[in-house]
């Protein structure tokens, strides 16, 4: 019965024969693996282990620490392949929650990657103002106030 991290179950052999039969390989060499039972509400595989009296565990990060080994402090999974129901450990990188959120396909991760303003301004240090968390194009604002000083007069 391998030990994984403090937050992982001590899995037993029948409990490695479920997952392993839950498990389908792609046919090529860097295809992913497939998890062919439930997924949860967010689209990951997880797996009941010891019962009612246990707990779920999501089964790419199981795998990794099998496979692989303990997920450092601090880091996350981040599926490089982009599928949240692929299990394969190669597939997976151990990041930090921003670069993770960045990778995303978020707002705020579109956002983050944009590296000019709607009117193709740069964001560079001489064009870029920060103000209460927010990122505002200088070129832009100073277009935008010339106009109201325009329409007062």
């Amino acid at each position: 019965m391998p030990l994984l991290s403090k937050m992982s179950p001590v899995l037993t052999e029948k409990d490695l024969n479920r997952l392993w039969s839950k498990v389908v390989k792609g046919p090529g060499e860097d295809d992913c693996w497939e998890w062919t039972d439930i997924l949860s509400k967010d689209g990951y595989a997880y797996l009941g282990v010891d019962g009612r009296k246990g707990g779920k565990f999501l089964v790419h990060r199981l795998l990794y620490e099998l496979v692989i080994g303990p997920i450092p402090d601090g880091k996350e999974l981040d599926h490089l392949c982009r599928n949240r129901w692929c299990v394969r450990p190669d597939h997976q990188e151990p990041v930090t929650r921003q670069v993770h959120i960045l990778r995303g396909e978020t707002t705020a991760a579109r956002h983050a990657r944009q590296t000019h303003c709607i009117h193709g301004h740069p964001f560079d240090l001489f064009n870029t103002i920060y103000y209460r968390g927010m990122r505002y194009c200088r070129a832009c604002r100073r277009e935008r106030d010339k106009k109201r000083k325009r329409r007062r007069k």
